[in-house]
């Protein structure tokens, strides 16, 4: 969650006290700002919460707060939200009210990427490879490249390419692993 843009960090559908429940965040830097913003929005209320916070050295937590109308509450409250990348798979999400010294926990969300079996041999057809001396970065859970990648294609790496995203694409390699790179590295593979 360094420097390098806006991502979606968010987007929460479930039941809140029976009532369904969707709310969206988006996050990013504003370099001329130097600092971090965000906005939060959900269906209980028709208020855009904008926040404005830092990021631990290490790029994993970040730490927003905001000013917005709590509709269940019938009034303005200051919110915290906290956005931690525990590892390559887990996330968690926490938003807090904030009273003086008091922060009390309103909404937590653990998410878990549904991991496959990785270095399992994927057989063709590929269409791309991965060009460049030192082939390319890879990102398990999106084009974010506000954070380290999870790791590297080496160059010749044969993958399939599952979607074009403009300057990203999604590709399953040949080892298995589906991941997001960047659209510079493929070269399609010629067809004989």
């Amino acid at each position: 969650m360094q420097p390098g843009g806006f991502w979606l960090i968010s987007d929460f559908t479930g039941k809140i006290t029976g009532m369904p429940f969707h709310g969206h965040a988006v996050m990013g830097y504003e370099a001329h700002k130097k600092k971090y913003i965000g906005t939060w929005a959900d269906s209980f209320g028709s208020v855009l919460v904008t926040t404005t916070g830092t990021c631990s050295k290490d790029g994993k937590v970040n730490t927003m707060i905001g000013k917005g109308y709590d509709p269940m509450q019938k009034r303005e409250i200051t919110y915290k939200q906290v956005y931690e990348i525990k590892d390559a798979n887990t996330r968690t999400y926490h938003m807090y009210d904030v009273q003086g010294k008091n922060e009390k926990l309103i909404m937590e969300s653990v998410s878990k990427r549904r991991v496959g079996k990785l270095n399992t041999k994927i057989k063709g057809p590929f269409t791309h490879e991965i060009a460049g001396p030192s082939g390319t970065v890879f990102y398990l859970g999106g084009p974010q490249q506000a954070r380290p990648p999870e790791g590297r294609f080496k160059p010749g790496t044969r993958v399939r390419l599952v979607r074009n995203a403009g300057s990203y694409c999604v590709v399953q390699s040949e080892t298995g692993i589906t991941a997001h790179v960047t659209t510079g590295a493929l070269k399609p593979i010629k067809k004989n």
